[in-house]
């Protein structure tokens, strides 16, 4: 099983601290893709990573929902 699996970009914009580029990233593949599980995933995981955590805790609760 792959945990955060993430597309290249998305990853190294994680890996460089960039972490509003690609909190904009996730949101967007959230609104394209029928299978939000995975963006909500990470997105949870970028949002804790910047101290937001309401925003945090409401995808991972969205991801638990789906």
């Amino acid at each position: 099983m792959q945990i955060l699996v993430m597309n290249p970009t998305l990853r190294n914009a994680c890996i460089a601290g960039d972490l509003s580029a690609a909190e904009q990233l996730l949101t967007q593949e959230i609104d394209a893709k029928g299978d939000r599980f995975r963006p909500y995933a990470n997105l949870s995981v970028v949002m804790a990573r910047k101290l937001d955590w309401d925003h945090a805790l409401d995808n991972a609760t969205k991801v638990r929902g789906l």
